[in-house]
């Protein structure tokens, strides 16, 4: 069976080729490795040249920049593969990570989607967190946490066709693909494998870890609700198309001065661990505007102070 891999990248000169060497060393090689640029600024375009003699790899630039996510649905239109995967950019894999879970449909010829366990790297290599599994197993609807990073995905694409692409009501934030596996989940149950076969690379410019949109603070409960709302009708707002009261809910959410002071210490937490002072220290105003009396808030402040004094 044919793989489809989609990269899709934007500015990763320091990580690009790392990527595509993980794809090279793969011992399943029926594949085609779809690398879309969105019209990076850096050397990363010229990187990818490097390897375009490989007639597997299909490298496309956009003409101007979509953002990631029509990035990503521009790449799956392109998929020619019975299976289509991702590895982004910026993270890494095993060499067998492929062909393991190709053997998953092959064994299970009803297997519609195979996600794989993953552990958390940072950029100095250190694993920071993965979980150990006694066995491969399948997993149904209403699982929370899902126990794989979902560009390690890999689904037969005929789910294309049935589910479409990634939503453009998370264009511009993240979540787009959680949103998928959850319809998908509800009606195919997917396969796990229990081995690493994906690495997150932790990278402070990623999409999930810079705050360019405010609605970035509330995927997770975009997520809840949609999901809640799944297991109650079968549907949700999204399938239902009425976008506008899922967006009028995320107003009612920002509001919320309790939840939004939270979510706005959570992200000066993360930019304090990123070195990110200046930025950690806009977020930790933002916080207190909308909750002074957060114990939690105090607690990041001092933590704050000991980090970009020590």
């Amino acid at each position: 069976m044919k793989v489809s891999i989609v990269m899709c990248c934007y500015n990763e000169e320091r990580f690009i080729e790392r990527a595509i060497h993980c794809i090279l060393q793969q011992t399943y090689t029926n594949w085609e490795l779809i690398i879309a640029d969105d019209g990076s600024t850096d050397t990363t375009q010229a990187l990818i040249k490097n390897y375009i003699h490989d007639p597997r790899i299909l490298f496309v630039v956009n003409d101007s920049n979509l953002g990631c996510q029509r990035n990503k649905n521009q790449a799956l239109l392109r998929c020619t593969g019975a299976l289509i995967t991702q590895l982004d950019a910026d993270d890494t894999c095993p060499n067998d990570r492929i062909e393991k879970q190709v053997n998953v449909f092959i064994e299970h010829t009803d297997a519609m989607i195979c996600g794989t366990n993953f552990q958390i790297v940072n950029q100095e290599g250190t694993v920071l967190a993965k979980k150990e599994y006694e066995q491969d197993f399948w997993i149904g609807s209403n699982v929370k946490p899902y126990p794989f990073w979902f560009p390690g995905l890999m689904f037969k694409k005929k789910l294309l066709d049935e589910f479409g692409m990634y939503h453009p009501h998370f264009f511009g934030i993240h979540g787009e693909d959680h949103y998928w596996t959850i319809r998908v989940n509800k009606q195919y149950p997917i396969y796990f494998i229990k081995e690493v076969l994906y690495n997150y690379h932790i990278n402070p410019n990623s999409v999930t870890n810079v705050l360019d949109n405010p609605r970035k603070l509330i995927v997770e409960e975009i997520l809840e609700k949609l999901n809640s709302q799944q297991n109650e009708w079968g549907t949700d707002w999204l399938e239902q198309g009425k976008p506008e009261l899922l967006l009028a809910y995320e107003q009612e959410l920002m509001l919320d001065s309790t939840l939004m002071g939270d979510k706005y210490r959570i992200w000066a937490a993360k930019a304090i661990d990123s070195k990110k002072f200046q930025l950690a220290f806009s977020l930790l105003k933002q916080s207190f505007t909308y909750n002074k009396l957060n114990y939690n808030f105090y607690r990041t402040l001092a933590y704050y102070f000991r980090s970009r004094w020590q």
